[in-house]
């Protein structure tokens, strides 16, 4: 989990030092199935008691904001209660979804003078809109992985080529996203595009190969990413050594090489080159 650390025109509590009294740190579990993800949220206090208080007062409430990127699905919740329980449905989430709790004014307050404010607002007051933020807390990541069989998974779980921005050059890789993003020339592209489905296996060699075996040389800085779970669930059900990344690669693709030079040669043999 991350906190924020931003700059406001007022002391909010969890933004670096801007108020020394309280803290907040919420307790969140979630189920996940196909159909649907429960997530419930326990100790939703700030231990600040004025900013406690205006939350039971309905002057402000805890704001949680759940988001996932590769879906691009994002829900708000507003909750004045130091519990929080949610059914989000299965179909909307996929990959890293984040949790983003806050809490924010309900209403505009005047005269906002939290205890333990920091001494550069020289115990200043503050005017508060509807909306604003009193209070940070930390951002809680989890995995939403759909029915993910590392035995049976096909390549396309892992990597996806697509068309790069590039006119021409060697194809670049990402590996912080969802799954390994290989990113083609518009020059490759077009020719990838007519050839993809038809030599599989030279794509293998030529593109998926390099691409994996990179992967697998840097999976313990990708833990976090839908496709650094799913490759290490394949290595270890496989007993797959991710030590040797070349090789790993080969094994997973089911030694690609080796089918590029026999498909290469069926060819020859039937004339069609």
């Amino acid at each position: 989990m991350a906190a924020s650390n931003i700059s406001y025109p007022h002391p909010v509590l969890g933004n670096g030092d801007d108020i020394s009294v309280g803290e907040i740190s919420p307790d969140v579990a979630y189920e996940i199935s196909d159909e649907a993800i429960h997530l419930s949220i326990d100790q939703l206090i700030s231990g600040h008691t004025e900013i406690d208080q205006m939350v039971q007062n309905g002057e402000a409430l805890w704001h949680l904001r759940i988001q996932c990127s590769r879906t691009y699905m994002r829900e708000n919740f507003g909750v004045n209660d130091d519990r929080f329980e949610v059914r989000l449905k299965g179909e909307d989430y996929e990959g890293m979804v984040d949790v983003e709790i806050s809490i924010v004014a309900h209403e505009d307050i005047a005269d906002f003078q939290p205890e333990g404010m920091h001494d550069d607002y020289e115990g200043g007051t503050f005017q508060l809109r509807a909306g604003e933020v009193i209070g940070l807390g930390p951002t809680f990541r989890f995995l939403v992985d759909k029915v993910y069989d590392p035995l049976k998974a096909p390549v396309s779980s892992l990597v996806r080529i697509t068309e790069g921005e590039h006119k021409d050059g060697p194809f670049t890789l990402t590996l912080d996203d969802d799954l390994i993003i290989v990113r083609l020339s518009k020059s490759d592209w077009h020719e990838y595009a007519g050839i993809s489905t038809r030599v599989p296996t030279v794509v293998h060699s030529a593109i998926v190969l390099p691409a994996l075996a990179e992967a697998i040389r840097k999976i313990h800085e990708h833990t976090d990413t839908l496709w650094g779970g799913r490759l290490k669930d394949l290595l270890e059900a496989n007993n797959i050594d991710e030590g040797a990344p070349l090789a790993a690669a080969q094994e997973i693709l089911a030694s690609p090489v080796t089918r590029t030079i026999n498909e290469v040669n069926a060819t020859l043999d039937r004339g069609e080159a």
